[in-house]
């Protein structure tokens, strides 16, 4: 069971990290949208 919890501990840490870097990517993919139209 210990081990149980630790992966899903490890998942939802990289889950945060990916939500994370998918952000700043779509972060940067609205500035160049915005650039685009102007």
């Amino acid at each position: 069971m210990e081990n149980l919890v630790e992966t899903i501990e490890q998942f939802l840490a990289f889950s945060d990290e990916k939500l994370e870097e998918l952000a700043q990517k779509n972060q940067a993919l609205r500035l160049l949208e915005a650039e685009r139209e102007d």
